[in-house]
C-alpha cells in the first residue's frame, strides 16, 4: 500500500481531526515527509487543512478508499425505517394473457446492441459476426 493511501487510512482512523505529529509517529515516517504528503493530498481535494498541521478526510477522500477497497462502503440512512414487513399482505399483480405472449417474444430474440469500442474494433466485430464466430 502506498505512503499516500496509509496517510488518508490514518486520518480517516482519526475522530474528527488529526494532526501530522500523530499520523508520523504511528506510520513511522518523519514529520515533514507527512506534511508534504498531506499537501499534496490537500490539493488533490483528497483531504482539508483545518490549520496548520491538523487535517481532516473528505468525502471524496472517503470515496478514494472506498473505490481501492480499503474499507468498507458505509450505507447512508435516508430516515426510512422498515418496521415489521409484512409479507402475507403483498399482492401479486395478474398480467394478461396477451401481454405474456409479448413478454415470451422479446425473449426469444434477443436485442443486439451496438457496441461503442471504436471504428476499427466495430468493423472486426461486424466481420466475426458475419462468420458466425463472434
Amino acid at each position: 500500500m502506498s505512503t499516500e493511501l496509509e496517510v488518508l487510512k490514518k486520518i480517516l482512523n482519526g475522530k474528527d481531526k488529526t494532526p501530522v505529529r500523530s499520523i508520523s509517529s504511528h506510520l513511522g515516517y518523519g514529520t515533514d515527509y507527512i506534511r508534504f504528503i498531506c499537501q499534496k493530498l490537500a490539493e488533490r481535494d483528497l483531504i482539508k487543512c483545518l490549520g496548520r498541521n491538523w487535517y481532516k478526510i473528505t468525502a471524496k477522500g472517503q470515496k478514494e478508499l472506498e473505490r481501492r477497497g480499503l474499507i468498507k462502503k458505509r450505507l447512508k440512512n435516508r430516515g426510512l425505517k422498515i418496521e415489521n414487513p409484512v409479507w402475507d399482505r403483498v399482492q401479486i399483480p395478474v398480467i394478461h394473457p396477451s401481454k405474456i405472449v409479448k413478454l415470451k417474444s422479446e425473449l426469444a430474440e434477443p436485442k443486439t446492441e451496438k457496441l461503442r469500442l471504436g471504428k476499427r474494433i466495430e468493423k472486426a466485430a461486424s466481420f466475426l459476426r458475419r462468420l458466425k464466430i463472434f
